[in-house]
């Protein structure tokens, strides 16, 4: 019995000290990397709204010849969101089609696992809102 007891309380001591190693392991290390590529000044404007929803922690713009390139660090995730999360609207009088770019910036925030769904809502006025999961 006493060595029950000893084997008991050896192991979970052996849990206690493991077991906030195993969780921390399960929290994937930051990544930063090309979102995408967008109309010029928009890479920033879609970078500040981003880090504001809490998306990814940082970003940087990069302008090149076709636009200017987003870079973001983030966690990448395999589990949506626990309540849906507004990024960023878009209005006809900021980009020329609002409905590809947030398109665009859905379907790249999926394929580099910044989140795992999006939709982008119309608005009113001819403008689209991005959510994700």
């Amino acid at each position: 019995m006493r060595k029950l007891t000893r084997s008991l309380i050896l192991a979970g001591i052996a849990g206690a000290v493991l077991a906030p190693s195993a969780a921390h392991a399960a929290t994937p290390e930051t990544t930063t990397a090309l979102l995408g590529t967008y109309g010029f000044g928009r890479a920033a404007v879609i970078g500040e709204a981003g880090r504001a929803a809490g998306t990814w922690e940082t970003f940087s713009v990069r302008s090149g010849f076709a636009g200017d390139d987003l870079i973001v660090t983030y966690r990448p995730r395999t589990a949506a969101y626990p309540v849906e999360k507004q990024v960023y609207t878009a209005a006809f009088d900021q980009v020329p089609d609002a409905q590809a770019e947030c398109q665009q910036v859905g379907a790249e925030g999926v394929a580099h696992r910044v989140w795992v769904s999006f939709r982008c809502r119309t608005g009113f006025a001819p403008n689209y809102t991005l959510f994700v999961g």
